[in-house]
């Protein structure tokens, strides 16, 4: 099995998606951990505009025993598709959400799709999972929203005795 990989994922997504491929040199796929000062974050945004893709992975998992001999790990993971917006419009706001929630939708419908098709992992994709969150202002006010979702894998569970003092 080829673990998922979260960046990687991210930068085609903001390679091909139309809403967010520019050809400008200001810089419109990011990657973070969720441990991440916001405010490094904020800093690196600073020169962005239009509308931004976001991969967030804080190497977090759950992991769940199904009561049979397989152990399984949870992975989760977010992409925040945000748009710069101007703060003091509460009508632009939700319509820059709008739009990035029709990109996140899109995003959600092509992880299906690579899923079907056994790519890059995403046939792992645990559907039942996926949350869209409003989110911002981030950065120099941009808002959208945050969408998360889990992988399911098995994982071995045998002690490695190379970890291990005898």
């Amino acid at each position: 099995m080829i673990p998922y990989n979260h960046f990687q994922y991210g930068e085609m997504l903001a390679r091909k998606l139309k809403a967010i491929a520019h050809t400008d040199e200001n810089e419109h796929y990011y990657r973070a951990t969720e441990a991440e000062n916001l405010q490094e974050l904020n800093e690196r945004l600073s020169s962005a505009n239009g509308m931004i893709l976001i991969a967030i992975d804080g190497c977090n998992s759950d992991v769940s025993w199904n009561d049979s001999d397989s152990l399984m790990e949870l992975p989760q993971y977010f992409f925040v598709i945000a748009k710069e917006t101007a703060g003091n419009d509460i009508a632009k706001i939700f319509e820059s959400q709008s739009e990035c929630k029709a990109v996140a939708l899109q995003i959600i419908a092509r992880m299906k799709k690579d899923g079907r098709d056994f790519n890059l992992s995403l046939q792992y994709l645990e559907e039942k999972s996926i949350t869209v969150r409003g989110i911002g202002p981030i950065g120099d006010n941009f808002y959208g929203v945050i969408f998360g979702f889990n992988m399911n894998y098995g994982i071995n569970y045998q002690l490695d005795k190379s970890m291990w003092e005898e």
